[in-house]
């Protein structure tokens, strides 16, 4: 019974420890997020249903990377609607700290994002 408790310790401290050794990039990322994305995407990563997909628990979202920064710096229209390039508001740290969030908030665990591989995809 112990246990569980211990995990969810040491999962809080570990999420905590990340952000601190990224210096700070997923709290950026976070910040970016909110002023620019979670009006559709939602606060808590789960969409609007039938209008703005999910970011929690999406596969495109954790897997190869490239695609998901052409997605924030492109945009993207789809069955669900159209999401906004960024290329032109927000610069590659700024993008790849937002892209480094969403990819490891939440439920999500994925590989961080360098304003390089920004950089990269704008096809600097």
């Amino acid at each position: 019974m112990k246990y569980p408790v211990l995990l969810l310790c040491l999962a809080v401290l570990g999420g905590s420890a990340l952000a601190q050794g990224q210096g700070g990039a997923l709290q950026s990322g976070q910040a970016v997020f909110e002023d620019n994305c979670a009006q559709c995407h939602r606060s808590n990563g789960e969409g609007l249903p039938a209008t703005f997909p999910a970011l929690n628990k999406n596969a495109s979202v954790v897997g190869d990377p490239k695609p998901v920064i052409a997605t924030v710096l492109n945009g993207r229209k789809g069955s669900l609607g159209r999401m906004p390039g960024w290329k032109d508001k927000l610069d590659d740290g700024q993008i790849a700290a937002v892209v480094t969030y969403i990819r490891q908030a939440w439920s999500n665990r994925a590989a961080a994002v360098t304003p390089a591989m920004v950089a990269a995809g704008r096809g600097k």
